[in-house]
């Protein structure tokens, strides 16, 4: 029997150009990838000593690493560790600068078609463990690289938990630290502002920022960490003035700010509902507006513009704190409302020994020295108080009493009426104005005037804010002559001396001595012969 021949079936050949399609495809992939492979093995730009040196070149300083690997999935890159920047060193053999930058983790990470990109991108940078430290004498560091040469963008730079440490004071010997929570960076590029949002802990006073706004760039080639660019906005939140010696309080503020981190323009308002002199313990609200400069080297604070408004009075002023060591100046070029907030803030009496309300300009300058507010403050100024009254009881029935008296009223001429106190004298408002130095806790008053019903006087003295003593001397000009002035058989007698106090001005009563004396709660006027 003849063999029988079985034909094959026609799809094995069909078959077979599938698989070996597929084993071409993974041939040239597997190719592609070795080239790949190559490439990046020839061009891996996360080396130790590739980033050491990016890394110099990005800051002008020396880089060292004590720990360094490579990574490769899902995101190519590297993990530095213990990373340190120092200012390089000009000369051979000297001792190792001090570190600028340390870094205790540094994380890169990138993406495969980041690293093929023109220009480069790399998708994140942590820094884990951040600490700068900016020297008093500032720190060089500057971008080496030209415009050209490494045009890779950071897409997100991040550090939570980091430290800045500024070193103030004549030779750096203080610091001011700010304890960053986060910080984090935008699209990080040569020649372009970057983006941030920062929250810190302010060191001065202590309180709690918000920030946002844009930083960089270098100013040119060779500029320094100084004259990097910023500007944006902030809010500051329960800053305790507490933390100054003769302050207290908690303070919040919002408002913006540009510039460098040399010299900032600032500008914006603050809120205080219990603004205090600690020595004093009188509690105000103090609100202000505000616009000046900050020398973020020397720390020193120029305010050319203030709008403020403590208790009931506003105030037009300018000031600043500056100098080594610093000194706080403030001069109100305007300044209205009531006398008693301003004797309030710097007494601890309990209630202002006067009422009513004034009009003022004053210069004050609050140096740095070991001794208590009261004692330290210096201030120059001249004030106008308009129908003013006394809170003592004593010493306003001296007051009624003696405008009486200068009018020429006898005690028969007393209507007892509501207005009247309980001796029977008509309450009476008291204007005063005059010029001030206080020096030393003493305030001076050369010469100070006030008019009543009756009366006007001149006079000068002091007023002791430590002992609150007050000593004011002059005379005093009466509608009445002296026999007028004065009750019973004395003033028959005093008749025949009414010529000598008479005033030139016809008509005119006469002019007396008058003196104010004692202490708070107990002053006491009187006004009579020499």
């Amino acid at each position: 029997m003849p063999p029988t021949e079985v034909a094959l079936p026609e799809k094995t050949s069909a078959t077979r150009a599938p698989a070996q399609k597929f084993r071409w495809i993974l041939l040239g992939v597997s190719i592609l990838a070795i080239v790949f492979l190559a490439i990046m093995a020839a061009k891996w730009p996360f080396t130790r000593e590739a980033m050491t040196k990016r890394l110099e070149r990005a800051s002008s300083a020396q880089v060292e690493m004590r720990g360094f690997h490579s990574t490769y999935f899902p995101f190519p890159g590297c993990v530095a560790e213990d990373v340190v920047f120092r200012q390089k060193s000009s000369a051979a053999g000297q001792n190792l600068p001090e570190p600028i930058i340390t870094i205790r983790k540094l994380t890169i990470e990138s993406t495969f078609s980041g690293l093929l990109s023109k220009p480069g991108r790399i998708r994140r940078i942590v820094a884990d463990g951040l600490r700068i430290q900016v020297p008093h004498e500032g720190a060089n560091l500057h971008s080496e690289a030209s415009q050209s040469s490494d045009q890779t963008t950071i897409e997100e730079l991040r550090a939570d938990g980091a430290l800045l440490e500024l070193a103030t004071g004549q030779t750096g010997e203080n610091k001011l630290v700010f304890q960053v929570h986060h910080a984090l960076f935008h699209d990080i590029g040569a020649r372009k502002a970057v983006p941030f949002q920062v929250s810190l802990r302010l060191p001065v006073p202590p309180g709690e920022v918000e920030s946002s706004g844009s930083i960089g760039p270098w100013k040119d080639e060779k500029g320094t960490v100084r004259s990097t660019a910023i500007s944006g906005k902030y809010v500051l939140t329960r800053a305790d003035l507490g933390v100054f010696k003769a302050l207290g309080g908690i303070v919040s503020s919002r408002g913006e700010f540009s510039g460098n981190l040399e010299k900032l323009n600032v500008a914006g308002m603050t809120d205080s509902p219990n603004f205090e002199v600690k020595e004093s313990g009188h509690p105000f609200h103090l609100s202000t507006q505000f616009r000046g400069t900050v020398d973020m080297k020397t720390g020193d604070l120029v305010l050319p513009s203030i709008e403020g408004r403590l208790g009931n009075t506003n105030l037009i002023a300018h000031g600043s704190v500056s100098g080594r060591p610093k000194t706080v100046t403030l001069d109100v070029t305007h300044g209205q409302g009531e006398i008693q907030d301003l004797i309030l803030l710097f007494s601890d009496a309990k209630a202002s020994p006067a009422v009513g309300p004034v009009v003022f300009q004053t210069h004050a300058v609050l140096p740095s020295e070991h001794r208590p507010f009261k004692e330290r403050v210096r201030l120059t100024g001249n004030f106008s108080i308009n129908r003013a009254r006394f809170t003592s009881p004593n010493t306003q029935k001296n007051v009624d009493q003696l405008s009486e008296r200068a009018e020429g009223k006898k005690d028969k001429e007393k209507d007892h009426d509501q207005d009247d106190d309980s001796n029977g004298f008509e309450r009476v408002l008291t204007d005063l104005k005059g010029d001030v130095v206080m020096k030393d806790g003493v305030a001076t008053f050369s010469p100070v005037s006030f008019a009543m019903p009756g009366a006007a006087a001149d006079m000068k003295g002091t007023y002791n804010l430590l002992n609150k003593r007050v000593d004011l001397r002059g005379k005093m000009r009466m509608l009445a002559t002296v026999s007028q002035a004065t009750t019973g058989a004395k003033s028959i007698f005093l008749k025949v001396l009414d010529p000598f106090y008479k005033k030139k001005k016809k008509g005119a009563g006469a002019e007396v001595p008058i003196k104010m004396t004692g202490t708070y709660g107990h002053t006491h006027f009187s006004a009579g012969l020499k």
